[in-house]
């Protein structure tokens, strides 16, 4: 018999420059990646800003 684990949603909003991004992060009860997919998002939104800036 499998047992479903249950989900948790939680969400950070960062602001860089004008915008605010939201991070989404849900939780199964496997591993909490929050913090890392955090990072990711910063880089991203990061190198977007800088290709932006050198169009």
């Amino acid at each position: 018999m499998e047992t479903q684990a249950a989900q948790t949603t939680s969400y950070k909003e960062i602001k860089i420059g004008n915008t605010i991004y939201r991070v989404t992060s849900v939780f199964s009860g496997e591993k909490d990646l929050g913090k890392t997919l955090e990072q990711l998002v910063i880089r991203r939104a990061m190198a977007d800003a800088e290709s932006k800036e050198t169009s």
